[in-house]
């Protein structure tokens, strides 16, 4: 969804909807909860968008495209080797986690909400997406045959992905845990031990 495609109006409330939602669910939320975000009225929100679930979806479609535009394969050096790609990847992704918390939350909550809207596909579409894209490095990486199914590529890509969440939800409370307050304060040196333990530590044990 281009910001270039609406209004500054609709775009500040789209903005304002995306963290409300975020902390507090599709279900929980009123129109009137986004309205007194805004300092606007319920009919402002219904001249831009023509529901609570239009909104939502809109709403969702953004924090995924805000999310995972960052990890667009045409961002990467492709002359770099495939580990080096997959450093990147390791490294961007959760760059962009990290920048966009109200997108991040959006769209965790969504996934694991038990919401019916199409908005659920989109969010579902989109992280299976980043999750091939891991996938397909970590088999390259690894100098593994595309043509066959590797269920501990699949692991290392799931352990990737799952890291880089726990350390979004958790990286305060890393911070008080002995030996981890570097990890905690350099997101950068947290995906490159990241990397080491879980490629390099299996290519040890192949």
């Amino acid at each position: 969804m281009a910001d270039n495609k609406m209004t500054k109006g609709a775009f500040t409330i789209l903005k304002v909807a995306e963290s409300v939602f975020s902390k507090q669910g599709y279900k929980a939320t009123a129109i009137s909860d986004i309205a007194k975000a805004v300092g606007g009225s319920k009919a402002n929100i219904y001249h831009h968008f023509k529901s609570k679930q239009d909104l939502y979806q809109k709403a969702l479609q953004m924090a995924c495209e805000t999310t995972f535009n960052i990890m667009d394969p045409s961002v990467i050096d492709k002359t770099l080797s495939a580990k080096l790609r997959l450093k990147t990847y390791i490294a961007l992704h959760l760059q962009s986690l990290l920048e966009n918390p109200s997108s991040t939350n959006l769209i965790k909550r969504e996934l694991m909400d038990n919401n019916q809207f199409e908005g659920k596909l989109v969010a579902q579409e989109i992280f299976t997406q980043a999750f091939r894209q891991f996938e397909a490095l970590v088999i390259e990486a690894r100098g593994l045959r595309k043509t066959v199914t590797h269920v501990s590529a699949s692991m290392q890509a799931y352990s990737l992905i799952a890291a880089n969440i726990f350390f979004f939800d958790s990286r305060l409370a890393m911070s008080y845990l002995p030996g981890f307050s570097e990890l905690a304060e350099s997101p950068e040196y947290f995906s490159e031990q990241l990397y080491e333990i879980i490629m390099n530590k299996t290519a040890e044990q192949g």
